[in-house]
């Protein structure tokens, strides 16, 4: 049996992960967020550094709720080592992040192997990686989609009028830009994105892989698991690795 400290500790846990979740699903229902004028900034260092500023409170608050799940999840794997059986809120609580998670077959694996799964997706995107790829796909905060939609990150979605449609697509296409309130709502469907989506488990594999050695989970390692973020493939993922050293993002992290 656990000790009255680790009991605790898993009732804590409890507590947190509720909060967490309250927060994620909680309606983004504000008015829509301004996003600034970065076109006006001069010089261009000056426009980085109110582009970074801009974006990195959302990515960090984002980032602060997964961590919040993971050390749950943590805590609950830490309490089964020790044979402790599953409390039915332990396996309520794993049930719902594997549904956010979209773990595949997550209603006939047993609890261990959702557990395993879920911590290879419940973990956080570096701030490095998200700063270059938003300033890539929004071109710094001056594309349409980011200044009128706050979608930093060519998110699509496929739901009738869940977004924006194209300019340039075609009569049959049925995919939109997907289009948010807040910049935070959109920097939340993008680290689900890649914490859930099939295209971005070697993006998941390489950052779990580094979580197992014991290294440092950059940016700049895990970029090799965008092949499929877009059409251009490796030149993508370069194109990211470039920003991120010739910005100095590993360095920037706040």
């Amino acid at each position: 049996m656990p000790s009255l400290d680790t009991k605790q500790v898993i009732l804590a846990g409890f507590v947190l992960v509720a909060v967490v979740l309250g927060v994620y699903f909680w309606p983004r229902s504000a008015p829509p967020e301004v996003v600034p004028d970065f076109a006006a900034y001069t010089p261009v260092e000056a426009k980085k550094q109110a582009f970074f500023d801009f974006v990195r409170p959302s990515l960090q608050i984002e980032n602060s709720l997964i961590l919040a799940e993971r050390e749950v999840l943590l805590g609950i794997k830490a309490s089964a080592a020790l044979e402790v059986a599953y409390a039915e809120a332990e396996i309520q609580q794993i049930r719902q992040l594997a549904e956010k998670y979209r773990v595949p077959d997550r209603d006939t694996l047993a609890i261990d192997a959702v557990v395993n799964d879920l911590l290879s997706r419940v973990d956080v995107v570096p701030e490095s990686l998200a700063l270059a790829q938003a300033a890539n796909e929004s071109a710094w905060g001056t594309s349409r989609f980011a200044r009128d939609h706050r979608n930093f990150f060519g998110l699509w979605c496929f739901t009738k009028g869940c977004g924006v449609k194209p300019r340039q697509a075609s009569a049959e296409s049925t995919h939109q830009v997907a289009a948010f309130e807040t910049v935070r709502a959109g920097v939340a469907y993008y680290f689900l994105t890649l914490n859930a989506h099939p295209a971005y488990a070697l993006l998941r594999a390489r950052r779990q892989a580094l979580r197992v050695a014991g290294q440092a989970v950059t940016g700049d390692a895990m970029a090799e698991g965008l092949l499929r973020y877009s059409e251009r493939g490796q030149d993508y993922v370069d194109e990211i690795r470039q920003m991120i050293r010739s910005n100095g993002l590993e360095s920037r992290v706040e």
